[in-house]
């Protein structure tokens, strides 16, 4: 059975099979990998992160969806695994989460017969075997009771009893972070046979292979963990339920690991193509699952509008692209102009489901940039390092400082040191992560003594320029179309700069447009109004606000015209502003370039 065919079978279970004992549920889009409103998460780590408010109770299912279940093929990224990535069978950086969910609705018994149905049915479901199931349920600790209700819905559907293992919280309890809605679980275990390892009296304390969890059956949200870590009962219990995509793809195609699933091997393929031996080779087959898995991970990333940066989720990026970098140039010896050739492989296996993927050439421009730039400081790096051994340095004491100085990696200091001579256990990173982090933190610090807005200061000059950017922001969607959103910006009292996304140069004929149209509103003299509101309702107004930026429940918008449905421009913001477009006088702009792949660049004056 394909990937496509199991994502579909199991969402039109939910849809449509249940609809025969209205029980249907809606199928909702998967929301961005980047997480609206959740300061404690960098990335989507699960289904339920974009239903957190329905949980919490501070969001209506019905009004917005039309029902309280719920289901969804969801894009995940969890980066908590990357040092196992590639060697583990089973962990990826990106990855699909199959879901359904009752807000509210129905409970334990419900949901655990849903899932056993779409398992072992023939006809509809997946066929798989009942009696390989050993589904696992909350043991019980000082701050919850054992699940029994859950052992008895298991029973009904007629798991014996000696097959429900109990296990501890770290096992079955789930959560989406340090806080929100939280409760005990039950996870699905497929017993594999011999084949795959010894047999265990309690399955699921250990990572045996024989015992493959194949879904998580229920997260049943009975509690929402808040600031102090205490646990509050909720008003209404809720389900959520998680099957990877990947783990099941690897059971019902019958396969070993996620890397030979048919969501990999065009991938892996395309990779070995361009290293000669064949990736079956154990030297290089956990190379080569690694550069897959951080390709395809990145891919989605770039495809979302995400750029490599220092800070945040583009860190995580940049992170990725130089460890395919790493991989691919010192262990597997492609040349890192060809490695962008292995990204189509990726968006020809996805685009039909997630069909915001399908724009290789911007994907392949963010990574070759990232990469670019990266060869610039591995050149760098092995020059001084060269420098070293020139000089009868046989041994590296402080390799934080090349970090600071050149921006090299740990994996770049170590590979270069070893082409140079320098044996590994010459180069001591015993500190490095904790110089880096102290680093990261002090640099954090500096940052935010910044105005807020990347405004330098709060004077009458740069305030005016601030409103100006609003302006440019709207004139350039305008002229080149709605792609175009801010990527950065720094304001003083003598400048405005503005970065944008676009791919090409701006032409003299589309500056001068933008230009006409900016100063078209500063002659209208335009009133410059704020409103607050409810991040909810700010959405609904339709005001420019971009997934980079961290919001509250309440949020300001600066809108510039008579009324918020009719502005020119409307942005979520935190001001400060002009009163009135007539202040700024007029508007000029003075430079427009690129600053990296798919990023220009405008300075303006007023």
């Amino acid at each position: 059975m394909t990937s496509t065919e199991i994502r579909r079978r199991f969402l039109d279970y939910f849809v449509k099979i249940l609809a025969r004992e209205n029980m249907e549920h809606i199928e909702v889009p998967s929301s961005s990998l980047i997480p609206e409103n959740h300061p404690t998460l960098l990335f989507t780590n699960s289904g339920m992160v974009q239903f957190t408010p329905y949980f919490l109770g501070e969001k209506d299912p019905v009004s917005d969806f039309g029902s309280k279940r719920l289901c969804s093929a969801q894009k995940c990224i969890r980066t908590g695994d990357l040092d196992i990535v590639g060697t583990s069978r089973y962990h990826n950086t990106y990855f699909e989460m199959l879901g359904n969910w009752s807000i509210g609705d129905y409970g334990k018994r419900e949901a655990v017969r849903f899932s056993f149905d779409l398992l072992t049915n023939m006809d509809y479901g997946f066929g798989l075997d009942p009696s390989r199931f050993y589904p696992t349920v909350f043991a019980g600790n000082e701050d919850a009771p054992e699940d029994l209700e859950t052992v008895e819905a298991w029973k009904s559907v007629g798991i014996p009893e000696d097959r429900i293992p109990r296990l501890p919280a770290s096992e079955n309890w789930w959560s989406p972070g340090p806080v929100g809605p939280c409760g005990p679980c039950t996870e699905v275990l497929y017993d594999r046979g011999p084949d795959y390892g010894d047999p265990e009296s309690v399955p699921g304390l250990t990572d045996n292979p024989r015992y493959l969890e194949i879904w998580n059956a229920g997260v049943f949200m009975q509690f929402n963990r808040d600031e102090s870590g205490k646990l509050v009962p909720l008003a209404k219990m809720s389900v959520d339920t998680g099957s990877g995509l990947e783990r099941l793809s690897v059971l019902l195609q019958g396969v070993e690991s996620n890397y030979e699933t048919d969501l990999f091997r065009p991938i892996i393929e395309k990779t070995a193509s361009l290293v000669g031996p064949k990736y079956t080779q154990e030297k290089l087959s956990k190379d080569f699952n690694k550069v897959a898995d951080h390709i395809r991970a990145s891919t989605f990333l770039i495809a979302e509008g995400l750029f490599p940066s220092n800070k945040d989720q583009g860190y995580v990026l940049r992170r990725l692209i130089r460890r395919v970098f790493d991989d691919c140039v010192w262990k597997l010896d492609i040349d890192s102009s060809r490695i962008i050739e292995i990204i189509p492989a990726v968006i020809a296996i996805n685009k039909e489901r997630y069909p915001e993927i399908d724009k290789a050439d911007f994907i392949k421009d963010v990574f070759q940039e990232e990469i670019n730039q990266y060869k610039l400081t591995a050149d760098r790096t092995r020059s001084y390092i060269r420098n070293l051994v020139k000089r009868g340095v046989t041994e590296i004491a402080k390799p934080f400082n090349i970090y600071q100085s050149l921006g090299a990696s740990r994996d770049l200091i170590e590979n270069i040191a070893n082409e140079q001579g320098i044996d590994k256990d010459k180069v001591d990173f015993s500190n490095f992560d904790n110089d880096v982090a102290s680093h990261q933190n002090k640099s954090r610090s500096n940052m935010s003594q910044r105005f807020k807005g990347g405004l330098g200061d709060c004077s009458d000059a740069t305030t005016k320029l601030h409103t100006a950017t609003h302006l440019l922001h709207q004139a350039l969607r305008e002229v080149l179309g709605s792609h175009v959103h801010q990527m950065g910006s720094n304001i003083t009292s003598e400048r405005l700069r503005f970065d944008f996304s676009h791919d090409t140069k701006m032409t003299d004929e589309q500056i001068k447009k933008v230009e006409d149209i900016v100063n078209q509103k500063i002659k209208e003299a335009l009133p410059v109004n704020k409103t607050v509101m409810s991040k909810s309702e700010a959405e609904k107004t339709g005001a420019l606000h971009f997934f980079g930026d961290k919001y509250g429940d309440e949020v300001s918008i600066y809108f510039i015209g008579d009324s918020i449905e009719n502005a020119c421009s409307k942005e979520f913001c935190g001001g400060p502003h002009v009163k009135n477009t007539s202040e700024l006088g007029s508007f000029k702009i003075i430079k427009e370039e690129a600053v990296a792949r798919g990023i220009r660049r405008i300075k303006a004056l007023c």
